[in-house]
């Protein structure tokens, strides 16, 4: 990971907090919107140790708020608050391994720290282990611990898992096949949203699988999705990778 270098002097009254209270004066610059004041703040809070503090300063590098966008410098923060047991940062580490930002592309690291941040119920996480699982990137391909993951996600009202959930439910893969419970799921992420599990549910009710055969449902929820962006892509995968932008349901990130 890069190592960081000064981006300018910092406050002269920063020297008259403690740590803590630079973390709550970073945290009150960042709500405010003013990032220059809140990276400067929060870098003095990181540098003190404070995993909260280290987290939020990897954010603004990430997003480039308040400084230069670095994912290399993202990582090397959110890495320092990942190892003190940050769920948030964990999570964040894990998906820029999993993305290739900020550092080498690696699965494995992936499955790793979102795996710890999965374990303290970080509903994101959950979320992006069961899609590992699901591809079997990082770990085995296993459809039964994709599933656990996307229902722990889901239950937690994470869009994005309720919809892969009811996919496999329909699909009766990891999960027995379950028409009632994909229809469950899809409409939860519907109303969330998602154009994906609009057009989903709209052909369960255009077949009558899990829920009663109705023309006029089927084709409001297909004319939703088709307003929300929906595109008839030919894989999953694709579908899934192209259904993200500006669709509700999908994790916001940090």
């Amino acid at each position: 990971m890069a190592e960081e270098h000064s981006t300018g002097s910092t406050s002269t009254h920063a020297c008259q907090f403690d740590p803590p209270d630079a973390l709550a004066v970073g945290l009150a610059y960042k709500a405010a919107k003013d990032y220059a004041q809140a990276a400067s703040w929060l870098r003095l809070a990181a540098e003190s140790g404070s995993s909260n503090g280290q987290y939020q300063l990897g954010s603004l590098y990430k997003h480039g708020q308040g400084v230069n966008r670095d994912y290399a410098l993202a990582a090397m923060w959110y890495g320092h608050a990942a190892a003190q047991g940050h769920a948030r940062a964990q999570c964040a580490l894990g998906i820029l391994y999993k993305r290739g930002q900020g550092v080498e592309q690696d699965f494995t690291l992936a499955a790793r720290w979102l795996r710890e941040a999965a374990t303290q119920r970080h509903g994101t996480a959950q979320y992006h282990l069961g899609d590992l699982y699901q591809e079997g990137l990082g770990v085995p391909c296993d459809f039964a611990q994709a599933a656990h993951w996307f229902r722990q996600a889901a239950e937690q009202g994470c869009g994005a898992a309720q919809y892969c959930l009811a996919t496999l439910y329909r699909d009766g893969r990891g999960v027995p096949q379950d028409f009632a419970r994909a229809a469950h799921w899809f409409r939860l992420a519907a109303d969330q949203g998602s154009n994906l599990a609009q057009y989903c549910l709209g052909i369960l009710y255009k077949s009558g699988h899990g829920v009663p055969r109705d023309d006029e449902q089927a084709a409001s929820w297909l004319r939703k999705a088709v307003d929300h962006g929906y595109v008839n892509l030919s894989t999953p995968r694709l579908a899934r990778e192209r259904g993200r932008p500006g669709t509700a349901p999908y994790p916001r990130e940090a």
